[in-house]
């Protein structure tokens, strides 16, 4: 029963490289926060890009919520 470490409750995505399409958008995640179960997503449309920072977890596709596996 030794120290344990505290886990981050930040994560970064990038790097696993986990992208979908929904509705001819790509959605690229670049971050993940476990405290508040918000994603940080690259979203593209086309041409259109935007980055969007308060992406709820609960509307990720369920094989996206297992490759993530917040707990």
């Amino acid at each position: 029963m030794g120290y344990r470490p505290r886990k981050s409750p930040f994560t970064h995505l990038k790097a696993r490289n986990l992208v979908y399409t929904e509705n001819d958008q790509t959605y690229t995640l670049i971050s993940f926060n476990r405290d508040s179960m918000l994603l940080e997503v690259h979203i593209k449309d086309g041409t259109e890009t935007k980055i969007v920072t308060d992406f709820p977890f609960a509307h990720l596709p369920k094989k996206i919520k297992q490759e993530l596996n917040p707990l």
